[in-house]
């Protein structure tokens, strides 16, 4: 009987032992995910504010009012407000290249068809602006950030690194072309990325319709330069 009390002492005694073990790992889990959500929350105010505002009429107070939290929020998460809009700038970027490069990846470069050039060109271009059109804050958020004062030159070194994996594939249809004399791929990715979002931004403020026939417009002027120099003919009607 005395060994059983014994027995059953030691056993209570490790899985109190084992509870206490296992408790601060649950307490790290859960502080982890309420700070996530909180920097979601955060993230999500800063859309909305940039895209009624704009950049220059960001407050702490606002973000923090639209998330309903108070202020001291803000800095439990980010440095200051400049690295909250930063950091969501950045998250954004990151995401669309992700996405750019899971698909490049899944596409072979070994002897293309200028038909299979045209096809992976518009998977990408389809998947950046399905992207852009999904959330229209968000998409508001990211080109107003980007034409800012506060878009730095720190900033473009990540986005440049960000999508490298984009230039070096326009450089290598290029150079499967024949063409990568007569082209920068820098500059044509650049235009593509940049005039492709400032549209998808006036179709979502409202100074643009959206329609399937603007959508393949756009496209075809994104690449036309590109298209020209491959001689890639998408003026037929068929995407």
């Amino acid at each position: 009987m005395t060994q059983s009390y014994r027995g059953r002492k030691r056993a209570s005694q490790l899985q109190n032992y084992r509870r206490k073990e296992w408790l601060p790992n649950i307490h790290r889990e859960k502080r982890a995910k309420s700070r996530e959500e909180l920097r979601e929350r955060l993230r999500r105010s800063v859309y909305k504010v940039v895209t009624e505002d704009g950049i220059e009429g960001v407050t702490v107070r606002k973000v923090s009012k639209g998330c309903e939290l108070s202020d001291p929020y803000i800095y439990q998460c980010y440095r200051d407000l400049f690295d909250l809009m930063e950091t969501s700038f950045l998250e954004i970027d990151s995401e669309i290249a992700g996405m750019m490069k899971a698909l490049i990846e899944k596409q072979t470069t070994e002897q293309k068809t200028t038909q299979e050039s045209e096809e992976t060109c518009w998977t990408l271009w389809s998947a950046y602006w399905k992207f852009l059109m999904s959330d229209p804050e968000r998409t508001v958020f990211y080109w107003r950030f980007y034409q800012s004062a506060r878009y730095t030159r720190e900033i473009l070194k990540v986005r440049q690194q960000e999508y490298k994996v984009l230039i070096d594939y326009v450089e290598t249809l290029g150079k499967l072309s024949g063409v990568s004399d007569l082209m920068d791929a820098e500059v044509i990715v650049s235009n593509i990325v940049d005039s492709t979002v400032s549209v998808a931004v006036k179709m979502h403020l409202g100074y643009m319709d959206s329609t399937a026939l603007k959508e393949r417009t756009i496209y075809q002027f994104v690449f036309a330069l590109l298209f020209h120099l491959l001689h890639i003919d998408v003026w037929n009607g068929e995407i």
